[in-house]
């Protein structure tokens, strides 16, 4: 039975809620990005960082149909660091120790808040009771498996035979 209109915007997965997670989620990562580049000394250009906003936000966006990975949310983060620190070191790739460092915690920092915000947001929507799953899957259970006992029968020597046996008695032939 399909939910009414209310449950279905408030599906992680679907309308309103996955715009906010995809919106969300480019935020953190472009504040991450950017935060960890000014930190180090790196200047940032307003173009650079739009434009790595739009593009996460796109990613996101196709990411946030179902649930986000740490994975694919880390590798969200690893993009967006690359290309904010690409605009803003006008397509250089120079870093420094510190430079690398202050990426990297910012990528870990925001990693870990996102991973938390998204099971937040899918916990939330099953205590809800908001159904999960598309309206077209359903979840069956998976019969149990038990392996097919072997047959052993008693063999007795008349039922061996030699297939590939010739059988040849007396001399040889004719030399």
């Amino acid at each position: 039975m399909p939910g009414t209109a209310f449950d279905v915007a408030l599906r992680p997965a679907a309308g309103p809620v996955r715009l906010v997670r995809s919106t969300a989620a480019a935020l953190a990562c472009v504040v991450a990005a950017a935060g960890g580049h000014l930190s180090a000394g790196g200047a940032l250009g307003a173009v650079a960082v739009l434009v790595t906003f739009v593009g996460a936000a796109a990613v996101a966006w196709l990411l946030c149909a179902r649930r986000v990975t740490p994975g694919q949310t880390v590798g969200l983060l690893i993009l967006c660091q690359v290309c904010v620190h690409l605009g803003g070191s006008s397509g250089e790739m120079r870093m420094s120790a510190s430079m690398i460092a202050a990426h990297v915690l910012a990528t870990a920092v925001s990693a870990l808040a996102l991973a938390r915000g998204e099971a937040f947001v899918w916990q939330l929507a099953e205590r809800l009771g908001l159904r999960v799953a598309p309206h077209g899957l359903r979840v069956v259970a998976i019969p149990s498996w038990r392996p097919v006992a072997p047959v052993i029968a008693a063999r007795s020597l008349h039922d061996v035979r030699l297939a590939h046996s010739r059988v040849e008695r007396g001399p040889p032939s004719g030399s």
